[in-house]
């Protein structure tokens, strides 16, 4: 991110995809990016397990991820639930999240996606 600043003071926003996952992985950003970065906001993909599952299934047909399966799939839900849901609220609490309907289709939820990034600039 330093680099990318340096070489083109306009690229000062990055988007960080699934992170911080748990208490761990926020207590490590806060401590090395203090003062470097500011969460502006968080995107929050919100979309039942059931749908969830079932994209992953179908994912899993063509992906070769053999962690494609249901068995697999209810252990990460249960992950989510224990150590990133937390995360989540914690910038609820600041004012800090997104909400995306995830259940819906790809371009609907691409123009919901477009519509926050325009939004927040």
């Amino acid at each position: 991110m330093e680099e990318t600043m340096k070489a083109d003071e306009k690229k000062f926003r990055f988007l960080i995809d699934g992170f911080p996952r748990n208490q761990d992985n926020l207590q490590g950003w806060n401590t090395v990016m203090d003062g470097k970065a500011d969460v502006k906001f968080v995107l929050f993909f919100d979309c039942g397990n059931e749908v969830c599952i079932d994209r992953c299934l179908e994912r899993g047909k063509s992906s070769g991820r053999t962690d494609d399966n249901r068995e697999s799939l209810e252990k990460r839900i249960q992950t989510y639930l224990q150590s990133t849901r937390p995360i989540i609220e914690q910038y609820e609490k600041q004012g800090k999240v997104r909400t995306i309907d995830a259940s819906r289709s790809v371009d609907e939820v691409f123009a919901d996606v477009k519509n926050v990034l325009e939004k927040e600039g």
